[in-house]
């Protein structure tokens, strides 16, 4: 029996160091990836931040400090990050700047960046001479101006014309299914189901006049009321979530046209559901948050409705938002045959009141040059 146990212990002592032996042949010979898998590598695995052409919003200065994330395999001992300068388009030793050493894989720096699109670079190697730089990986990031979109359809975009910018300094973030956040070139449909909308010219007339990338995100919800975007509300959670995403430097404003939905309320409802709507955004923003410019917008059946007119002029009065532009002017000529969504006409002439609004509540300068 005694014999028995020992040999049944060399069998089994015998196993496992086969067993480890062709796991060290696997990790060394890296069959199927085994290295990779296991971040036993000087590797960039993952970019976190910031997510590729994406706008950050710039400070008073015209530069926005973006904060670089992601993982590295364990054996990157150095991680650095660099862009080329505007007057000479290569990086120099010099332009690189160390983002620390990764913890348990993980890394954060932070890089300034002037205002514009810029490639920034990602290296990780090793510290000391010859300096052997294993993964560079390159990134597109701007610098500009950053809005974020709620309301309601005229705001998700149900034009049956779709739009694109002509400038490629227009961009347009999307929320996935997964809250994920993909930054693409600025076009229509900006919304699941959506359709044209304003933005992508709105964004042009803004690039040209600020000299400066442009960026949406657009959360607007087709035939939502304004109740259904207090706190608590699915709609909510993703605009606070939103907020919280897009800092430390967050966004210029938050632009709101709702009002449609809710021809039936009164003054006195609106605007407490909507002051309601920005106390709690700016809570979730982690201070005072964006300014909100805040849309005359009730046109619906071939009439205005006083009830959201009055609630929305009477938050902008208490000092709470802005006041955006009075989209109820723009009468049934400017509809689709549903007397309330705008066509073609009636989008390009949207976007031209919002890019007034814009430019005089927001950046304080004349509409017009």
């Amino acid at each position: 029996m005694v014999k028995r146990f020992h040999g049944r212990s060399r069998a089994i002592s015998l196993a496992l160091a086969v067993a480890l032996g062709l796991s060290a042949a696997a990790v060394w010979g890296n069959w199927l990836g085994a290295r990779r898998a296991l971040y036993l590598d000087r590797r960039i695995h993952a970019v976190a931040s910031p997510a590729a052409g994406q706008v950050v919003q710039r400070g008073a200065d015209g530069a926005a400090r973006v904060i670089v994330a992601g993982r590295v395999g364990w054996l990157a001992q150095t991680v650095e990050a660099g862009f080329p300068r505007a007057a000479a388009p290569v990086i120099g030793e010099s332009d690189w700047q160390s983002l620390g050493a990764a913890s348990w894989t993980r890394f954060q720096g932070a890089l300034t960046l002037p205002t514009g699109c810029h490639r920034l670079l990602i290296r990780v190697g090793e510290p000391r001479p010859p300096q052997a730089f294993n993964h560079v990986e390159a990134y597109e990031v701007c610098v500009g101006e950053v809005f974020v979109i709620a309301g309601q359809s005229n705001a998700a975009g149900s034009c049956r014309v779709l739009f694109s910018a002509v400038s490629p300094l227009v961009r347009a973030g999307l929320i996935g299914d997964d809250g994920q956040m993909a930054w693409k070139l600025c076009s229509d449909p900006q919304v699941v189901n959506g359709g044209g909308s304003a933005w992508p010219l709105v964004g042009d007339a803004l690039t040209k006049r600020l000299n400066a990338p442009v960026g949406f995100v657009n959360l607007a919800v087709g035939g939502s009321g304004v109740r259904d975007w207090r706190p608590g509300t699915p709609n909510f959670a993703r605009l606070a979530e939103t907020l919280r995403r897009l800092q430390p430097q967050g966004a210029r404003a938050v632009l709101w046209h709702q009002g449609e939905s809710d021809s039936g309320m009164t003054a006195d409802e609106y605007a407490a559901h909507l002051s309601a709507i920005i106390a709690a955004a700016r809570e979730a923003a982690g201070g005072d948050g964006p300014p909100w410019l805040v849309a005359q917008a009730s046109f619906k059946d071939g009439q205005r409705y006083d009830g959201p007119r009055a609630g929305q002029r009477r938050v902008c009065e208490t000092g709470l938002a802005r006041p955006g532009p009075d989209t109820d002017q723009l009468g049934l000529n400017l509809r689709q045959p549903d007397r309330v969504h705008f066509n073609e006409e009636g989008t390009r002439a949207a976007a031209q009141l919002w890019t007034r609004a814009i430019l005089t509540e927001i950046f304080h300068l004349p509409p017009e040059l």
